[in-house]
């Protein structure tokens, strides 16, 4: 079969594609030389690209940390507040929006932040706690300072008073079956005491009864239930408190005395406040060298238009050093009766205070005597 050519279609020999007539045309035209393109001096147009528009951006909000925090505060929804190194806030969460009854924008500072939860911010980077009343509920605050290469600090809110239905079953369960057999137990106990002279037995006895109470009573909702007795009067709860740790200081040869003004304020959970001032006089006499002195005593005050009642324990045995004078009051403290002066149980003390929208702090403003302050409130009436 005669085959054709590719290029014009001819008859070509047998096994060519094309034909001799193209096979010439195309080596004459591969022997001629190959154009160039002119070249020129000007340089070719470009469309100009618009550049990216320069957007300021913190450097602070692209550290992994603090968006991590932030992440996780979101995710809990807890109330919350982010502050950045300079005390402007960065976050704030939408519970704490709702605790602190206010906008985002009317909480631009930490100044702002002090202003609506009462909870004075110091230094950014020394973690505080301390207990604060929000409305009407009682909040303790936290400050937490970021570590690792980020700057600012987290506060946190807290609230003491929400009470869950398995908490509430627990707290009938204690009531009935320890709380009032054991008053019944301790008023048995202080009858004999006050017919029988020098049982000193029946009065330790007694005073331990009351400890255990006390303790038990700490527990949000546990006192609840009306007092069997009459409320008694601040000062009297203070020479109560007193009269229990009078033998012991006596046997150290410490001077126990008693600083009160006849005041007629009352506070409803008596039993708690006697146990968190005897957890301040049993530090006090366990620091205090013999021969010392310890005083225990109360004033009535007014903070922001309202009363407050401020119980002192003094003595003028070692400091607290300056670094652990918040550290001591968190549950997670470690005592060593042994060394520098701290303290034991105080975060009870902590607790108490503000689970009554109160606060507790030691000072040494002399710096020749150490003393603790509980605050809270007279919330009985007269």
């Amino acid at each position: 079969m005669a085959a054709t050519c590719l290029l014009c279609g001819r008859e070509t020999g047998a096994g060519a594609i094309v034909c001799d007539a193209c096979e010439k045309r195309n080596r004459r035209g591969a022997s001629r030389p190959a154009q160039t393109i002119p070249q020129t001096n000007e340089a070719l147009a470009l469309d100009a690209f618009p550049p990216a528009p320069v957007v300021p951006f913190p450097l602070q909000a692209a550290s992994p940390a603090i968006t991590s925090v932030v992440n996780l505060l979101v995710a809990a929804g807890v109330p919350a507040v982010f502050l950045a190194a300079d005390r402007t806030v960065k976050f704030v969460s939408d519970a704490a929006l709702k605790l602190l009854d206010a906008r985002p924008q009317e909480l631009a500072t930490a100044a702002d932040v002090e202003a609506r939860s009462g909870f004075r911010l110091g230094d950014l980077a020394v973690p505080s706690t301390a207990g604060t009343r929000i409305g009407n509920r009682n909040v303790v605050c936290s400050l937490v300072p970021m570590s690792g290469g980020a700057s600012g600090a987290v506060l946190v809110f807290r609230e003491t008073d929400p009470m869950n239905e398995a908490h509430a079953s627990f707290v009938a369960f204690v009531r009935e079956t320890a709380l009032e057999p054991l008053r019944l137990l301790r008023d048995a106990l202080s009858s004999v005491q006050r017919h029988e002279i020098s049982q000193a037995l029946l009065a330790d006895a007694a005073g331990t009864l009351d400890q255990i109470l006390a303790s038990l009573e700490l527990a949000p909702g546990i006192a609840a239930a009306p007092a069997a007795k009459p409320i008694p009067r601040a000062v009297d709860v203070v020479r109560r408190v007193a009269e229990r740790f009078s033998a012991a200081a006596a046997l150290k040869g410490v001077q126990l005395q008693i600083d009160v003004q006849e005041l007629d304020e009352r506070f409803a959970h008596h039993q708690q406040l006697a146990d968190a001032l005897a957890i301040l006089v049993e530090n006090a006499l366990h620091y205090v060298p013999a021969a010392g002195m310890v005083v225990i005593g109360v004033r009535w005050m007014e903070h922001k238009n309202k009363p407050i009642l401020l119980f002192f324990v003094m003595d003028n045995g070692p400091l607290v050093p300056e670094s652990m004078r918040q550290a001591i009051f968190e549950p997670s403290f470690d005592w060593k009766p042994a060394g520098e002066r701290t303290g034991r149980a105080l975060f009870r003390c902590r607790e108490f205070a503000a689970t009554h929208g109160g606060s507790v702090w030691v000072e040494s403003r002399t710096g020749k005597a150490c003393t603790f302050f509980l605050r809270v409130r007279p919330d009985a009436e007269r």
